[in-house]
């Protein structure tokens, strides 16, 4: 049930940024085509103006990004059946499937957002992407697992954290490296989709499909291998 809180809270959170990102979404759409059949150039300004990312994109770059992260995906479920660690994979609830829907668009406005750098040359913006995408596929359990004994304080958080890189019996524990390693790769992906010259205007649309098509696609193809249930 505290599972369930914390997915709904979450969902409302979204929603909340996705109405702030939208609003300034809509004001700077009117700018640019306002700009545009004046025969003004778009500035930079215009681009910056909100909350980052917030600007139209073209049905053709997000048919790019949306593309290439399926195509991660085909990659991730071939690799599972590869190493033969399809029976390793975790369930998913519907819930929890819905809630990683929503934080598509929070992760986005995040990490490709905010968490880059783009004004102090190419070799720092490769650097922080690079970076950054590290840090993405680490935070995602994978690698690591926290869990809370009953009558435990939770802000004592350092002593529940358990690494997962190697089972019980010594050998190494391939799945979540890999996971992992998958999770990178979309991340590099997703940045590549924000800064490309063909997103025009630096939008987060295209990220945030991409982004949304391939936890999608995770669920359907938990949902094909029997691994989804309705509750935790």
């Amino acid at each position: 049930m505290s599972d369930a809180f914390l997915y709904l809270g979450g969902l409302v959170l979204a929603a909340y940024f996705f109405r702030l990102w939208y609003e300034d979404y809509r004001h700077n759409t009117q700018r640019i085509h306002h700009n545009l059949a004046a025969g003004n150039p778009v500035s930079s300004e215009i681009i910056q103006t909100g909350l980052p990312g917030s600007t139209p994109a073209s049905w053709r770059v997000i048919a790019i990004a949306v593309v290439g992260s399926l195509g991660i995906l085909a990659l991730e479920v071939a690799g599972e059946y590869r190493l033969d660690v399809v029976e390793d994979q975790t369930t998913m609830s519907v819930l929890l499937g819905i809630y990683t829907l929503a934080a598509a668009f929070v992760e986005e406005l995040i990490f490709r957002g905010f968490l880059f750098f783009d004004r102090h040359g190419k070799w720092r913006l490769y650097l922080s992407v690079f970076g950054i995408s590290i840090l993405f596929a680490v935070i995602h359990p994978y690698l690591w697992s926290y869990d809370v004994p009953e009558n435990q304080p939770p802000w004592l958080f350092w002593k529940w954290i358990g690494l997962n890189i190697y089972r019980d019996d010594g050998t190494l524990n391939v799945q979540p490296i890999f996971s992992t390693c998958i999770l990178f790769m979309n991340s590099v992906w997703f940045y590549y989709v924000r800064l490309s010259r063909l997103n025009r205007f630096s939008s987060l649309i295209p990220c945030v499909a991409a982004h949304l098509a391939s936890n999608l696609g995770v669920f359907a193809v938990k949902a094909w291998q029997g691994k989804v249930v309705l509750f935790d």
